[in-house]
């Protein structure tokens, strides 16, 4: 009798410090990059595959310095010329459930540019006893994907090009195509500069080293400074 009473007792703490278990959402997001031009469309795809609802809030950035740690990105509501159109701003997902976002061209850019469309879960969170007039906003609850958007100019003007410069603080990298230039293993006077470096049209790069190396593909290139 003891030991069966010792055991309730036992099962009762337990069930007092265990933590509950709730149904949340999960969100999964397709692709994680992409590449929009003005011949069509594009979408991603978003599926919640998590057992409770997810409400998604959607928005698009675009990065003022391509190719730059750490990036500048500013609201698509503060850009002067936005590039391109995501629609719907808002989604519920039910478990199990997917939809897509659409990305639509606004205008035929004459050089790369570079948005990040972010995709974020949030739960609308009620306040008791609030004063009168007071708003209930919607808060973040979970982290959110960030899908990179490169916007191409048209195919009949991409071209790719780079250049270097003498600066007086040193060897400046430019780009003097209309796409994004991937170079690697940038090292200079001090050792390795940059691993791998995005060198997109009117972003350039300005290292302190009167002497850089860099791979651009295969071919090794050597640039020097007087």
């Amino acid at each position: 009798m003891r030991i069966y009473v010792m055991a309730l007792l036992l099962a009762g703490m337990m069930a007092l410090v265990a933590p509950s278990v709730q149904a949340e959402g999960e969100l999964m997001v397709m692709p994680a990059s992409l590449k929009l031009d003005n011949t069509r469309d594009r979408t991603v795809s978003v599926k919640n595959l998590g057992d409770a609802p997810l409400y998604l809030s959607v928005s698009v950035q675009q990065v003022a310095n391509p190719g730059m740690e750490p990036e500048v990105k500013v609201p698509l509501s503060q850009v002067e010329h936005p590039g391109l159109l995501a629609s719907p701003d808002k989604i519920t997902l039910g478990p199990g459930q997917s939809r897509t976002i659409s990305l639509k061209s606004l205008h035929k850019p004459e050089a790369e540019h570079l948005y990040r469309l972010y995709i974020v879960p949030v739960r609308a969170m009620q306040v008791h006893q609030a004063p009168e007039g007071t708003i209930e906003a919607p808060m973040s609850v979970a982290v959110g994907y960030g899908v990179l958007v490169r916007h191409l100019p048209p195919l009949e003007i991409q071209t790719t090009g780079w250049t270097h410069r003498c600066q007086a603080r040193g060897l400046m990298l430019e780009n003097t195509g209309s796409l994004r230039v991937i170079l690697s293993k940038v090292t200079g006077d001090n050792g390795l500069l940059k691993e791998r470096l995005a060198l997109f049209p009117g972003t350039p790069h300005i290292f302190n080293s009167k002497h850089v190396s860099l791979m651009a593909g295969d071919q090794k290139h050597e640039l020097e400074c007087p």
